[in-house]
Parts: structure tokens; sequence; C-alpha cells
């Protein structure tokens, strides 16, 4: 029987630091590892604002690495803005571990298809579009293409999208089991396909600060309505617009100044994956999200929280608030956990060698408590 592999650092942020030539050992490493990649495309369940009487079906990016020997599949859902090449170092890690493993880019973003062709706004019709994105990418994608178990991560949005996936399912076993139980029939496994999920500083609540939280959706919403009256372009909150390229001083994601400026670099060297701030549509679509989350059932599977200390990105209160929820349901998973990781910025994967280290550290305690993964 198999344990779970386990994740180690395989740079460090030195390896990251720019050298005369530009060609750090992280940059030769990583981009050895994008060139084995397998990439694809399929249909979001999105379409194109065209503005035709047929608009075109956006087109989802993913990509894959299947490793000979692999004993266990990761599944990466990269946050907002992100593109799944961002994710290098994790992926190189999850392949010296025994991976496989599987990332997408979510619509909107990466070098998936984006609403408005060429716009660099964030924005979204509906949150469960990108739920229903990421449900075909699991079951139509990943789990034709293998057998082995799943472990899902996901980071910030992603985390927001990965709770609504797992109620969504948890909804439909419950409405399942009703039926089998009138029919006296014996219940299905579930539908989900995940043996376990990792959240890192998942969005499951969003800062308003000035305004008032009671006030952020309805207001959202009432301007995203007003916008799709007057325009068929998506407005920006106010004080966000398209990409920059911020300095690492003027950045509340990452202390570790060498992996924030390779992540710059990267998106400077595939613009493609520039994007900026959010619509109101976004705004209202993905408060909305969060507030059902606090509503819905709790996944029914090992989950591993881990919180940091000094996201100003996020709200941890929200996290708290939906995770002792969840500890209280019924069906909660006993091997479930949470770490607060108390110097960390939103990005933890992202950080300096010591935060990051202590989250993989986090990561491989909870995969010790986790079932054996085979023969």
């Amino acid at each position: 029987m198999m344990q779970w592999p386990e994740f180690k650092a395989q740079l460090s942020s030195g390896d990251f630091a720019s050298s005369d030539d530009h060609s750090t050992r992280a940059t030769l490493a990583l981009a050895k590892r994008w060139q084995q990649a397998t990439h694809g495309t399929f249909d979001s369940v999105s379409k194109l604002n065209n503005h035709s009487a047929a608009p075109n079906q956006l087109q989802l990016h993913f990509s894959y690495w299947q490793p000979a020997g692999a004993t266990a599949a990761l599944v990466l859902i990269p946050g907002r803005i992100e593109a799944g090449h961002k994710y290098l170092e994790l992926i190189n890690e999850a392949l010296h571990a025994g991976y496989q493993v599987y990332v997408l880019d979510h619509q909107g973003q990466g070098a998936s298809g984006r609403l408005d062709d060429q716009s660099q706004i964030g924005d979204v019709r509906d949150f469960d579009d990108y739920v229903a994105d990421l449900a075909n990418f699991i079951q139509q994608i990943i789990k034709p293409k293998t057998k082995l178990p799943l472990l899902a991560l996901a980071h910030s949005m992603g985390g927001g999208i990965l709770c609504r996936y797992l109620q969504q399912e948890r909804q439909q076993e419950l409405q399942l089991e009703m039926q089998q139980k009138k029919q006296q029939q014996i219940p299905q496994q579930p539908h989900h396909g995940l043996a376990a999920a990792i959240f890192c500083s998942p969005m499951w609540g969003i800062p308003t600060h000035p305004l008032p939280h009671v006030l952020a959706l309805p207001l959202s919403r009432v301007v995203s309505q007003l916008n799709q009256l007057c325009s068929q372009q998506s407005w920006y909150i106010p004080g966000q617009g398209p990409y920059q390229n911020r300095p690492f001083l003027d950045n509340d994601l990452s202390q570790c100044v060498e992996r924030y400026q390779w992540f710059r670099s990267l998106y400077q060297q595939f613009p493609a994956y520039q994007l900026g701030g959010i619509s109101w549509r976004w705004l209202a679509q993905a408060l909305a999200a969060c507030q059902q989350m606090q509503k819905d059932p709790a996944p029914q599977l090992p989950c591993l929280l881990l919180q940091a200390g000094a996201d100003q990105v996020v709200d941890n209160a929200a996290q708290t608030k939906l995770w002792q929820r969840f500890s209280q349901s019924s069906g909660w998973s006993a091997l479930s956990a949470q770490h607060l990781l108390a110097d960390a910025r939103h990005e933890i994967l992202f950080e300096t060698d010591k935060i990051r280290g202590l989250a993989l550290s986090k990561i491989n305690q909870f995969l010790q408590t986790l079932p054996v993964t085979g023969s």
C-alpha cells in the first residue's frame, strides 16, 4: 500500500534571483517543465461577447503532466488573474513527489478565452459558470485520462470555485439519497471525483471596506444592471483598471521579492496572461457566491484550510465562520484540518522560503492522515 506523496521544496528564493543574463536557475528549470506539459482546450459553458446572432463558445486552456510511476494526481485550481503557468514551482515539486498534475486556466484569464475577447477586465456572467467549467474539467478531461486518486489544491478565487463545486455536488447527492431512500436503493458513491481538497487563502468572503458589507451586494447588483442597460462593455469598479506591473514594495500578495518578480516577469513574457481589475458584475457574482457558501451543505471529504494571517485580499473572518459551520455539519470529515500561517500574505505558495516551507509541512501533515492511495 502506498501513502500519499509528500511535497518537498526543489528551489529556494535565491534560485529566482536575477543574474546579469536573466537566466536564473529557477527560470531554466521551470521552463523545461513547461515544455514537458501537454496542453489542450475545451468548450466553456460561457460564450464570447461578440454581440452577434451566433456567439462562439469560449475556449478554456488546460495543461497536464503524466510522469511514469505517479501514484496520485494533483488538480490545481488557480486564483483570480492567475494562469496555470504561474504555478510551475509547485507543479515541479508535485512531479518530483510522484503526482500527475492537471491545471485549468479559468475563463477570462491565463490562456483561456475572455468574454470581451481582448479586454483586460475581470468579468463573468455568473459565478456558477466558473463552477460548471471546473466540473467539466474534472469529469470530462481529467477522469478519462487517469484512474489515480485526485487531490485538489485551490487558491483564492479557485478556493471559492472549488467550494461551490463540492457544495453543489453534495446537494445533488442529498437529493439522490432521498430518492434512493424512497425507492430502497443502495446509495451511490460521491460524484465529485476527489479524494481530498486543500484550500489556500480561499475566497470565501471579500473585504468591501469602506463600503459596509451589507450594502456591497445590492449596490454591485444595481450598478451591474445599469451597466448592462447603458453599455455593451463592462465597467471597472472605482479605483481599478487594466493590468499594472506593480512594483514589489506596492504589493499585498507576497513578501518574497524573488518569487514576486519572477511572476511579474512571466506576465511580461506572456502578455496574454495580463488581467486587470474587476467589473461590477464580477463583484456582484462573487459576493453572491460567497453568501451562498454560508448556506449550502458542507463538503463530504477531508479538507485542509491554510489561512494567511496578513491577508488583505480575502476575508479571513469569513473563512473561519464557514469552516466552523462546516465542522459542525453532519458527515464532515474528522480528517479535516485548519492552520493559520500568521505572517503570510495572500499568496502563501509564493511566499518566503520559511513561510512556504511551513505551508508545505502542513500539507504533508494533512496528507499523512489520509487513507492510503492503493497498492
